[in-house]
């Protein structure tokens, strides 16, 4: 096992344009402003950068009603129920969610668009810009988000909005947790302007110098050198572990408290990985073709789930009570034996994102949809 190699890095304001549109009914436009770069650097205006973009057939969720067919067909929101919450939104995807109670839920959507729950009703928040957050982590003082090479972080004011962009190569995030130290890392999907596949997670040191440490590859066993990855999810079980997964079935846990080497945890499969939740020494994974991957701390365990869609995230309270959402309107639930699906009659979209505060109040979102498992007020 090799020790951990910190690189600093200097960020400044780069970016790099993907602004991603749509028009109800007839027409789908999509404009895209590519960014030019030399050997050193890249400018360009502000957007995001998604590191996994939406699908371009978002037509048949607005022509044809699937959002609306969906909410008629579904009971009202109530204890054992899943139903669909109006958002204000005219078009594009629920992305990423993140929470501190049942009454302070932020959701991020297409286009920028920062989501709040107040307990009553979803309201726009500002997000400082055009740029849609891949993935959003909440402390109790604090939202963070990021996306492509964007760095958010902000209070409830608005007026406290604060970001920066990372330099180059670094545009792919994917992820970012904060630990309990206050610690941000963020994780990393893609690069730009380099080969070198083996940065995937890196440290927030300073925001305000705007300073970032690189984290050292894990080395593979199997190969004896670092391992190379796109990590695709990130999450933190705290005071135990970081969790990445990614593409073609890589795994790696990183020790906390402080942050350690990475360690492989390899797997029979070269599945591409797209969510993760876990607690104690435990992961599941989900991914392509419907998989959902268990490791028990010592073992891997495919689970039978009968989906076959993409699994795009996953979020638990216990080892006997989990959720997974993804492609096609997928809904699953595991209750520590089985996992069941969970119907939304009438809607097919992609679901991207779950959250919740507790086993009767779960949010699931996706394109152009929000449902909620739970009574609401």
């Amino acid at each position: 096992m090799t020790s951990s190699r910190r690189r600093p890095v200097q960020a400044r304001s780069v970016a790099a344009l993907v602004l991603w549109a749509g028009v109800p009914a007839l027409a789908l436009l999509s404009i895209a402003a590519c960014a030019e770069a030399d050997a050193t650097e890249v400018d360009a205006g502000d957007s995001s950068v998604v590191a996994r973009p939406p699908p371009t057939d978002e037509a048949s969720i607005l022509d044809g009603g699937a959002e609306a067919e969906a909410e008629a067909s579904l009971p009202p929101c109530a204890v054992g129920n899943l139903c669909g919450v109006p958002l204000p939104l005219s078009i594009g995807h629920v992305v990423a969610m993140a929470g501190r109670s049942k009454n302070d839920v932020w959701a991020s959507a297409s286009r920028g668009e920062l989501l709040r729950w107040d307990g009553q009703t979803w309201t726009k928040a500002d997000s400082g810009g055009l740029d849609t957050f891949s993935n959003l982590f909440i402390t109790p003082d604090e939202l963070w988000g990021v996306s492509g090479n964007l760095v958010m972080r902000r209070g409830l004011e608005a007026s406290s909005v604060r970001s920066f962009r990372l330099r180059e190569r670094f545009i792919g995030m994917t992820g970012i947790a904060v630990l309990p130290s206050g610690e941000p890392y963020v994780s990393f999907g893609a690069t730009w302007n380099t080969t070198d596949p083996h940065d995937y997670l890196a440290k927030i040191q300073d925001f305000d110098t705007k300073t970032i440490q690189v984290v050292a590859a894990p080395v593979d066993p199997s190969t004896d050198r670092p391992l190379a990855m796109a990590a695709r999810a990130l999450w933190l079980v705290p005071d135990e572990a970081l969790w990445l997964v990614g593409d073609r079935g890589r795994v790696v846990r990183y020790s906390v408290s402080p942050v350690g080497d990475g360690v492989v945890i390899p797997l029979d499969s070269q599945v591409d990985l797209f969510a993760a939740w876990g607690e104690g020494t435990h992961l599941w994974a989900g991914g392509s073709n419907g998989t959902i991957l268990h490791f028990d701390g010592a073992a891997w365990h495919r689970e039978t789930t009968g989906a076959s869609a993409t699994i795009n995230a996953i979020f638990g309270f216990s080892s006997t009570d989990i959720w997974a959402a993804g492609d096609d309107g997928t809904i699953l639930h595991f209750d520590g034996t089985t996992w069941s699906t969970v119907p939304v009659a009438g809607y097919a979209g992609h679901l991207r994102t779950i959250w919740g505060s507790a086993p009767d109040d779960v949010w699931i979102g996706g394109e152009l949809a929000m449902f909620h498992w739970g009574a609401l007020p």
